[in-house]
């Protein structure tokens, strides 16, 4: 085997969804290229250790590994929460690789609050600046900067039940990063500068003042202890209240 430090891009830890049927992949890339990826299978492993599936094979294209479904059965009865892992065996070339990524079972995933038509409601120049016609790359970056934040702060973000408490700070941190690459494209304009600058140090306010409601069992009830108050997430100490 090589001693290549090939990329596996995993987006923060993977979340499966009890219940439902769904797929998990990973993009795998070397010097700004995909690989070519010859075969894989994906073995999940429950907290404890034991498997909940034990290298099935999936699917490989264009430096893609997407893993056979999982079916909405095998994780109906499972306790929710952390503790679970990924493990992906991919061969390329002649040898067989292993990735591993922490995985987390949910009863359902956080989606994000903003979309490119708020970046524009914010700044009408947004979309005639950028080079592709579009902003979902700066949202999505966005987006995984502040889940990731979340989750090594320790928040359990895929219990939130209040998205839009997000809405403030993935807006400035989307805005953040629009407008840096808009400066660097342009050569170091110095108001795209001053804006990224602006919307990094709204993004940091935002963010130590974060406040959600949490589903904490994971069972649709909001009930008293779960909906305000003491029971809110407070994000500048990296610890549930």
């Amino acid at each position: 085997m090589s001693n290549t430090l090939y990329s596996a891009r995993f987006q923060g830890p993977t979340l499966i969804e009890r219940g439902k049927d769904q797929t998990v992949s990973v993009d795998v890339e070397i010097n700004g290229a995909p690989v070519t990826l010859t075969s894989g299978a994906m073995t999940v492993y429950k907290p404890g250790g034991s498997t909940l599936v034990d290298g099935v094979a999936g699917t490989v294209a264009g430096g893609v590994f997407t893993s056979a479904t999982i079916g909405a059965a095998l994780t109906a009865d499972e306790g929710l929460g952390q503790g679970w892992l990924v493990k992906m065996d991919l061969v390329i070339g002649a040898a067989t690789y292993t990735f591993y990524n922490d995985a987390i079972l949910a009863a359902a995933r956080l989606y994000p609050p903003i979309s490119q038509t708020d970046l524009i409601s914010r700044h009408s120049e947004a979309l005639s600046l950028s080079s592709t016609a579009n902003l979902q790359h700066y949202i999505t970056e966005a987006w995984r900067d502040i889940t990731i934040s979340l989750y090594t702060d320790g928040i359990p973000y895929w219990k939130w039940r209040t998205p839009s408490a997000l809405r403030a700070v993935h807006l400035s941190r989307s805005l953040e990063l629009m407008f840096l690459d808009y400066a660097t494209l342009m050569q170091g304009n110095d108001r795209y500068l001053q804006l990224a600058s602006k919307y990094r140090q709204d993004y940091v306010a935002e963010y130590t003042q974060l406040r959600s409601t949490i589903d904490v069992g994971e069972d649709n009830n909001l009930d008293a202890d779960k909906t305000s108050g003491a029971a809110v997430i407070m994000l500048q100490t990296g610890r549930r209240r």
